[in-house]
Order: C-alpha cells, then structure tokens, then sequence
C-alpha cells in the first residue's frame, strides 16, 4: 500500500513532538505532513493540502477549537481517519468522541509499544478502506462508461434513417434535462487526390475526425458544465449533441462557437473540409427527429452557398441577394413554403406566379438560378418537416439538377410548381392517413392545462402515444411543433390577463404556466415585438397603475 500520510495536533508542543518521532520511527510507509497547535490551524492545513490526510491524531482539550469539533468538522469535509489522544479516562466522553468518528482512543502518557501495535492495525484498517474506495471508483467509471456507450448507440439508432424510433419507449430518461442543440456535420466535395485512398486510408481518416470531433466538444463544453455527444452518421456525416441547463442564456453561442472550432479544427488537421448545419434548440429530447430534419434541410444550402460553411438557424439563409428583387424574391419564397406547408395548392400557385413576375425582371443568370434553387430546398424542406422524412418518390439532388439544367423560365417555372404540386398533395395524403381526432383531443388537453407544467410526454399519455412519434404527429398534422402550439396558447392567455391591471406580471405569468417573470417577457416580446406592459399599455384606455413591472427590468 502507499505511504499513510498523517496529521498530528496538540496544543502542547513536547507532546506534538513526541508523538512525530513514535510516527516516524513506524518506518518508511508513514508520513507526518504537518502539525498542529488547534483545531482551526488544523482545518487550514487539510484545506491547504486538499484533504490528502489519511491519519488525523488529534489531542482532546485545546484552545480556539478542541479535538471533537475538529473530528466533527474535518469528517464533513475529507475522508480521514481520527484518532483521539486523551488525558481523561471518562467512559462518557470517549462514547461521544467515537460517535463524531474517531477509529479509536489512546491515553496519555503514551506507551511507545502500545502505540505502534495500535497505529499498526490503524494501517490495515485504512489500507482496506483504500481498496474499497478504489474497487468503488472503478466502479462508478465503468458504469459512468456504459451507462455513456448505450447513450450513444441510442442517438446513433434514432439518427439513423429509415428506422422506426416508436418502439424506444422512455429513451430520454437516460439523459439529462435541458436544452439541447443536435448539429451536422457533413463532409465537403473530396478532394482529387482520395480517389487513390484505399480502404484501409478511409479509416484511418475516420478514427482521425471521430477523434478531433470528440476532443473539441470536450475541451469547448466539460470546463463550463456543458456537455455533448459525437457519434457517427452514416457515409460522410457524423452528429454532435449539446446540452446545457434550461436557463443557459450562453447556449445558442456556445453552439455556434463549437460548430465553427469543429470545421476550422478538421480543416486544419485533416485534407478535408466540412460543412455543419443545426436548427432550433429543443427543449425536450423527444422532439431530436425534429431536430435532425432541420439539420438536414439547412445542409442543403451547401449546393447554393458552397461548403465549409455552418449554416444554423439564426441566420436567414433565404436573403442571399444584397439587392432588393432578391430580398423580394427570398420572401416570396418563404411565402411559398408556407402555403405548401399549410397543404393550400391555391395560395401556393398565386405565390408561384408573384414569384416568376419579380424573376423575370431580374438580369443575372446566377442570380435567378440562386433564387430557384432557394424556392426549391424551401419546398423541400416542409416535405421533409411534414410528412417525418419518410416519403420517398423525391430526391432534393435530381431538384436542384433540373433547376440547373432548365433552358428557359418557362421550364424553370414547371419544375418548382410541379415540385411544389408534388409536396402538397404527399402532405394532404400524409395528413388524410391519420386519425386526426387524437390531435383534437390533445389540443383540448393543452388548452386545458396550458398554466401547468406541460410536457411532451404528458399530453402523448393523455392520447395512449409514443411521446416521441406523438411529437412528429402533431408536427405532421398541424403544421407546428407542440412547443410552438403551447407557447402560442399561453400568449394568448397572457393576452387577455394583461387587459385587466389589477394583475402584477407576476401573477400573470404563474397563471399561463412560467415561472421566471423574466424569460416570459423575453418570450411575449419576441412573439409580439412589445413587452408585456407595453402590450398592456396599448390595450388599456386607462393605463393608470399599469406601468412597467418591477419583475420585466
């Protein structure tokens, strides 16, 4: 065993002394580390040594704190081992004494043999104790290991396409609760000269990025109490999982500060460059496909913008053109996305022909191709959010080459009205296939509920459904996640409590489900562009006593 390393207080110091030496003359497995003249200089040097103390021999009676208050208040602290050194023979003392910890007793004045016989069995004692501590660490970090290695392989099936994730159950609970953002990274074109590299040359180069993957996410989240996951996608893709507290205000900066450390880190130490794409935060686990899908459908503006880029969704990758016709043409496309994703064939052509009208005034070839193939990913996208990713029939590649192919607008214009035709009618077909009364249902539910703490899993309870393909339902069938459904209920609750100014925002915000007065003001604010008492303010004819909340600061 290792050397047993001790500290001796006692307010005398001939005492203090001796008992050094009878240590000292055990042998080279014993160490006196310091020595103490009380119990608070004892404390100090346990903390100045980080509590690498094996053996405490403390005296009974000592100034500024005696020898059972330090036992007391050393055990709350380190794993140490007290011993108690006694000029009283009281039988009731000792008790306590024993009770606060101490291993043992000895009495003053002390006899060398007795002593080394007791501090010899002292060794073993702490030498067992030491095993067990170590055989229970090893433990903790081969479950720690296990319990991280079937996290990963969960992530990595839901992932995975093609799959049926309704059969996990209760998956999240092997998690942490929080936020959580999902990104992608995806390779960029290879380079020329991998059309050489063998198969042996490809694994390495994946052992190689796996590696850099996880040693950034480390380095980036364990020093601030964030976490992450890395885990292979399938052919070029890998995916990073971040997590972070639900009041981490940090989070979406910390996301793009990974993401960026990522793609210069792989372009800096690998002949590749990658591109990574992430959507929304989530805020429960069970909404991840959803996540995934965003991730999916922002990585396909790689073919419009180019790769080695981080497309994520605070940026509005639809305004490519700095110009106003292209700022025009960007909104009618989002305009255009909306109609498919509300199944609305009649908005959806009206848009399509607005659409064609402003492309013809413009004069750059790039840029009326840059705008079609931003109406394409668009449409592309609200498949891939409204039907779960499942539909097949479409392929996003053969899109974009019949848009680069096309030989006049008029052929330009039959490929994104037929696209858009083709994504409406696989979302109604989609949405027809379903019973659409578990939803009605749900909603009534939520609405019922909305100033509670609502949960994903709550309401999939509440319907006798998967909570994770619950969530893809509800996206499938209304259009918007139930995240944004209960958010926009709560608004509007919020709305009409504010009409009445006897309400304190406080009270306001308990009644529509928040707790912090703060984050529902943030929120109110960026769903109505005022914040609630400016909301109240123009609402009320009589604004007397409805001024700015103290809690909305």
């Amino acid at each position: 065993m290792g050397t047993i390393r001790t500290l001796i207080v006692d307010d005398e110091p001939r005492i203090r002394r001796g008992i050094e030496r009878h240590v000292q003359s055990l042998g080279e497995g014993w160490e006196v580390v310091a020595t103490a003249g009380d119990g608070r200089e004892a404390l100090q040097l346990l903390q100045e040594h980080n509590g690498n103390v094996d053996l405490l021999i403390t005296d009974v009676k000592m100034p500024e704190m005696d020898g059972l208050t330090l036992i007391k208040e050393a055990k709350k602290l380190y794993a140490i081992y007290p011993l108690l050194i006694s000029g009283f023979d009281d039988f009731i003392y000792l008790q306590t004494a024993l009770r606060e910890g101490a291993l043992d007793y000895i009495l003053k004045p002390l006899d060398r043999e007795q002593f080394r016989n007791r501090m010899l069995e002292l060794r073993d004692v702490i030498a067992q104790d030491r095993h067990r501590r170590l055989t229970r660490s090893e433990m903790e970090r081969d479950t720690e290991k296990l319990s991280r290695a079937r996290q990963i392989q969960t992530l990595s099936y839901i992932t995975s396409t093609d799959i049926n994730i309704t059969n996990l159950g209760c998956w999240v609970d092997e998690f942490p609760r929080g936020k959580y953002m999902l990104q992608l990274v995806r390779l960029d074109t290879l380079p020329v000269k991998t059309r050489a590299y063998t198969a042996k040359d490809w694994k390495a180069y994946f052992y190689a990025l796996e590696n850099i993957l996880s040693e950034v996410v480390d380095s980036e989240l364990s020093h601030s109490g964030r976490t992450g996951w890395c885990f292979f996608g399938g052919e070029s893709d890998f995916w990073v999982l971040m997590h972070g507290a639900q009041d981490d205000e940090q989070f979406e900066d910390i996301a793009y500060r990974l993401a960026e450390k990522v793609r210069t880190s792989i372009r800096s130490y690998t002949p590749f460059t990658v591109s990574i794409a992430y959507g929304h935060t989530i805020e429960e686990l069970y909404l991840l496909p959803e996540a995934k899908r965003q991730s999916l459908a922002r990585m396909n503006y790689r073919y419009v913008r180019g790769g080695n880029r981080i497309f994520h969704a605070a940026e509005r990758l639809e305004e490519g053109d700095s110009d106003l016709l292209g700022k025009e043409a960007a909104i009618l496309s989002q305009m255009l996305k909306r109609a498919v994703d509300q199944a609305n064939e009649a908005d959806a052509l009206k848009v399509c022909k607005r659409f064609f009208e402003l492309i013809e005034q413009m004069e750059s070839p790039s840029r009326i191709q840059s705008a079609a193939l931003n109406a394409v990913i668009l449409i592309h996208s609200a498949q891939l959010e409204n039907t779960r990713g499942l539909s097949d029939g479409i392929s996003i590649m053969d899109e974009i080459q019949k848009v680069k192919r096309a030989a006049s607008l008029q052929e330009l214009r039959s490929c994104i009205l037929r696209l858009a035709e083709y994504v409406i009618h696989d979302i109604i077909k989609s949405r027809q296939s379903s019973n659409v009364k578990l939803i009605e249902q749900a909603k009534r539910w939520i609405a019922d509920h909305r100033a509670e703490d609502v949960t994903i899993k709550k309401i999939a309870d509440h319907v006798y459904m998967n909570p994770t393909y619950f969530s893809e339902y509800f996206k499938m069938q209304t259009g918007e996640t139930v995240l944004d459904y209960l958010t926009r209920l709560r608004i509007e609750l919020a709305k009409e409590l504010l009409r009445d100014t006897r309400l304190k925002l406080h009270d306001i915000c308990g009644k529509v489900g928040y707790q912090d007065v703060k984050y529902f003001s943030k929120l109110f604010k960026l769903k109505l562009g005022m914040t609630p008492s400016q909301y109240r303010e123009s609402t009320n004819s009589d604004p007397k006593g409805a001024g700015k909340d103290d809690d909305e600061q």
